[in-house]
């Protein structure tokens, strides 16, 4: 009798290991992309809004600074004012895509 009920409960087991694996292979994953036509071209919607968070309170560093971590052929996102000067490192924009500041007093936004 020990045995039967040990043989029953390695079985559960298996089974629910089984169940587990198969369920968490599709738990995860993301619906298949939107479609959408436009002028006769598809569209394919694969991120929902909200899935790429902005930078609201952006963080900048010394010109000195960033020549030691930025290659002199890196493209950035430059935004002048008549006394400041900003810079966007698009590899960081790449991760974000928008960055909400403030340049000269004024509110901007820099999309990527």
């Amino acid at each position: 009798m020990i045995a039967q009920s040990n043989f029953i409960g390695r079985k559960t087991v298996i089974i629910f290991t089984l169940f587990f694996l198969i369920s968490s292979m599709t738990w995860g994953q993301k619906p298949p992309p939107k479609e959408t036509e436009i002028h006769g071209h598809t569209l394919y919607t694969l991120l929902k809004p909200g899935d790429i968070p902005a930078i609201f309170d952006p963080q900048f560093i010394s010109i000195s600074h960033a020549d030691t971590l930025y290659y002199d052929h890196e493209p950035l996102m430059v935004v002048l004012s008549e006394h400041e000067a900003k810079a966007y490192s698009t590899w960081h924009l790449d991760r974000h895509e928008v960055v909400n500041d403030y340049i000269g007093g004024k509110a901007i936004v820099t999309t990527w």
